[in-house]
């Protein structure tokens, strides 16, 4: 017999509550977070700290829509998410590639409550993403990201910003987060080079970026960051 994951044993865990403990935290974001961070086992999650920085961004930016890459078992699209209950117009698409932890998520959020303001969307990001941006394009309303955070696969930090600028996600105004910066060192790299220096890329060469690293003391005595990127502009000509 197979051994459960630890993510499936969670998945057991939040579906069998008891019915009284279910109804306690049902429709409450926070609470349900309180679950996992609580939860005995520890999950590669953004976790409160780093968590609460990029929540104030985004009260600050006030997103209509928002996307992650790494939605893992839903934590980071309940804590974000719920910042954008006030505005029936706002949106968060999470894009997960795992299948199994696409449906732990779903659950997490319905769990919340958020069933109605998160999508998800399971595939590789790398084809997903097309995919979203034509059913984008026949929205009225389309317009780029205004939100992007991105905690999946390290070696795909910059191929998969590269090609949220081929595909025009990326405008003046949008706001990217990046975790685990540790992990993704050649992601910091990328945000820092001249649009000369990123003609090299795939990518809108002509993107200028404002970054900063923030770094964080965690739990256990672990260090960690997250990037801040904000477009600030095209470069013409």
């Amino acid at each position: 017999m197979v051994e459960q994951s630890k993510e499936e044993k969670f998945h057991q865990y939040i579906l069998n509550l008891p019915q009284d403990k279910k109804d306690a935290v049902k429709g409450k974001p926070t609470e349900v977070l309180k679950l996992i961070d609580e939860y005995p086992e520890w999950f590669m999650n953004i976790g409160p700290d780093k968590g609460a920085f990029i929540v104030k961004e985004i009260v600050k930016k006030q997103p209509k829509i928002m996307i992650e890459m790494g939605g893992y078992i839903g934590y980071s699209a309940v804590l974000f998410a719920s910042q954008l209950i006030a505005d029936p117009e706002a949106k968060y698409y999470s894009f997960e590639a795992s299948h199994e932890f696409a449906k732990i998520a779903q659950d997490v959020i319905d769990l919340a409550g958020l069933t109605k303001k998160v999508e998800i969307i399971v595939g590789k990001a790398s084809y997903t993403l097309v995919d979203f941006k034509e059913r984008l394009k026949k929205s009225s309303s389309y317009t780029p990201i205004d939100f992007v955070f991105i905690d999946h696969d390290k070696n795909s930090y910059v191929p998969d910003l590269c090609l949220c600028e081929k595909l025009n996600f990326i405008a003046p105004g949008t706001v990217i987060a990046a975790d685990n910066l540790y992990s993704a060192p050649e992601y910091k790299e990328y945000v820092r080079l001249s649009p000369e220096e990123k003609k090299r890329y795939p990518g809108r060469w002509n993107i200028i970026y404002e970054t900063k690293s923030h770094e964080f003391e965690l739990r256990g005595g672990h260090k960690d960051a997250v990037e801040l990127t904000k477009c600030i502009d095209y470069l013409s000509g």
